[in-house]
């Protein structure tokens, strides 16, 4: 063993031929403990050793050499669930259980490098998981590796060296048309949740914005409506959650068809709750059953589609309601940072590329005009 100042390590040959370099490092949780690195050469041993000593000079911790990645996404599992919605928590622990753990669980964390990263998303594609399934697991599994790093328990994450491939939609489905929206709307005009279908296409809210509306919401007054919750279907039971961002809690003005739609949905409910000429103030949601429950989501999907197939309308998604709103409202000329807001996106990106839809018929009006132009 040769001959170091306290504090600077120590280095010396094993009988079985290896080097040892050991130094008293930081350990997570407090405290110090020695740490021991092997290399097939002094100068490994060397090279390891300032690895441990540059640790110590700068107080970063160093990972147990037990903790394997299952422990340690168990142990994130266990942190996350209370900083995340229960939708999100249960894709990231049914994605760890399912994935993750079978493939690289018994992996130490400390070891875990790209290649047993790619070499799981190719496992995974082999067995036939879909690119959207693969992006989310692979999403999952970097999430939980920033936060290691951001303890310092990895010195990188190795999820985010590791490409996926990105799932390519070979079908988009394209929003309403300014003609099939109202046809859409003329089709519901007797429907009884006819203000709610309004309210979908003009406003743009989300399935989940739409069940969540309660009669406080709206104000008649100011001809506004506020988005403040959702109802989602949460580990089998109907849930008031928040919004899904803090910009989709929003406020939005109500346009003349969406004021008199709600207006007479307002007095039928009145007209329901009440007696002859004594009519109950409704309370609760806007939208919900005779008993006081919020609508069950999947079936105004359904409700949805078999609207559209009853009239002759072309089926697209209910979300594609949404798509059709911005679409519609960037088509007409309104500032994205405007139709940002009615929708309440989180970013002026996803309304101008993922929602931001110019069809056939938009773009071929742009080259008429501009026809027009040059022709003048």
């Amino acid at each position: 063993m040769s001959g170091r100042a306290n504090g600077e390590g120590s280095i010396w040959q094993r009988k079985d031929g290896r080097w040892c370099a050991a130094a008293y490092v930081p350990a997570v949780g407090g405290g110090v403990r020695r740490v021991y690195a092997y290399g097939r050469t002094r100068a490994d041993a060397h090279r390891k050793l300032r690895d441990l000593l540059n640790r110590a000079d700068t107080h970063v911790p160093v990972t147990p050499a037990t903790l394997t990645v299952a422990t340690y996404l168990t142990e994130w599992l266990t942190h996350v669930r209370q900083h995340v919605r229960p939708t999100t928590y249960a894709g990231y622990e049914s994605n760890t259980r399912l994935h993750i753990l079978p493939r690289i669980g018994r992996r130490k964390l400390t070891q875990l490098g790209p290649r047993d990263v790619r070499k799981m998303i190719d496992d995974m594609r082999a067995d036939g998981l879909k690119p959207r399934s693969i992006q989310y697991i692979h999403a999952t599994l970097r999430n939980a590796l920033e936060h290691a790093y951001r303890e310092e328990l990895v010195t990188r994450n190795v999820a985010r060296m590791v490409r996926i491939e990105q799932p390519v939609k070979l079908n988009p489905t394209e929003p309403m048309t300014v003609e099939e929206a109202r046809k859409f709307l003329a089709a519901v005009r007797d429907h009884r949740l006819c203000s709610m279908w309004t309210i979908a296409l003009m406003l743009g809210l989300r399935r989940s914005e739409v069940c969540g509306l309660r009669w406080e919401h709206v104000d008649f007054a100011t001809g506004s409506l506020r988005i403040a919750q959702t109802v989602q279907r949460v580990d089998g039971k109907l849930r008031e959650m928040p919004t899904k961002t803090r910009r989709s809690n929003r406020t939005v003005p109500l346009p003349a068809r969406c004021r008199f739609a709600l207006a007479d949905h307002h007095v039928q409910l009145q007209r329901q709750g009440g007696s002859i000429g004594r009519p109950a103030q409704p309370t609760g949601f806007v939208f919900g059953t005779r008993h006081g429950t919020p609508l069950e989501p999947r079936n105004v999907t359904r409700m949805f589609r078999e609207i559209c197939e009853a009239n002759g309308i072309r089926v697209v998604r209910l979300h594609d309601l949404r798509h059709t709103c911005v679409s519609l409202l960037l088509a007409q000329g309104v500032h994205p940072r405007v139709v940002m807001e009615i929708v309440g996106h989180s970013a002026i990106e996803m309304t101008m590329n993922v929602y931001g839809h110019v069809n056939l018929e938009t773009q071929r009006q742009a080259l008429d005009d501009l026809d027009d132009d040059l022709s003048s």
